[in-house]
């Protein structure tokens, strides 16, 4: 009678360990972009949510496993994920973090009066805070990562860069604002232009940039990326 009286105990032990073992698994693998770093993980569910803040969003499954983006930040934060919309038993992933390549009130002080002489479109004093997608026009798109008041990452990506003015334009405003000369990043855009499908990388004073142009239905598309090591 003790054995049995032992073995529903043991039996009991491990479903309570089961039930508040943890559904959902989550890794996070960094891309040191200044964007966006990837979740990946498994749950037996047919959706996974998870939070940032106060907003909850869903991801589908598939054949048992999810992926998602999740954005860089200058400050450590904690993303909340779970099999269910209460978000109970959840598992917490630390949130990836860049450093800045300039603090924004530095970045604009350059940078206006550059736009402003150039054509550009030039940015409000109060920053920007998280990820901005600019279509400048049917040539041109922008992007920004700006987190508490720091600009962590900047792209542009353009169609036939040798002969666009506003890339060249979006190229000098931007390395001026964050201390580049703009020369170092115009030879990196020709050696890309001249080799495409090669990624070209130039290092200055612990800022990254990056660039590569690949050839698309016949069409140039050249992409400079810029974040800190």
């Amino acid at each position: 009678m003790l054995h049995v009286k032992l073995l529903f105990m043991i039996l009991g032990l491990t479903f309570i360990l089961t039930a508040c073992g943890n559904p959902v698994k989550a890794k996070l693998h960094e891309t040191n972009s200044g964007f966006n770093a990837q979740i990946t993980g498994k749950t037996k569910h047919k959706k996974v949510y998870w939070q940032i803040g106060d907003t909850i969003h869903t991801t589908k499954t598939t054949d048992d496993a999810f992926a998602f983006e999740v954005p860089y930040k200058a400050k450590q934060y904690r993303i909340t994920l779970a099999d269910n919309e209460e978000m109970r038993n959840p598992t917490y992933v630390e949130g990836p973090v860049a450093k800045e390549i300039v603090q924004w009130p530095n970045f604009i002080q350059i940078y206006n009066p550059i736009a402003q002489q150039k054509g550009l479109g030039v940015f409000e004093a109060n920053p920007l805070e998280g990820i901005r997608t600019d279509q400048v026009d049917s040539n041109n798109v922008i992007a920004m990562n700006v987190s508490d008041s720091k600009v962590l990452g900047i792209s542009i990506k353009a169609l036939n860069a040798g002969k666009n003015l506003t890339f060249k334009n979006y190229v000098l405003a931007f390395s001026t604002s964050i201390g580049t000369k703009p020369t170092q990043i115009t030879e990196l855009v020709d050696l890309s232009l001249k080799k495409s499908g090669s990624l070209m990388q130039l290092t200055d004073r612990e800022v990254r940039y990056t660039v590569m142009t690949t050839n698309n239905n016949k069409q140039q598309v050249t992409q400079l990326s810029i974040n800190h090591l």
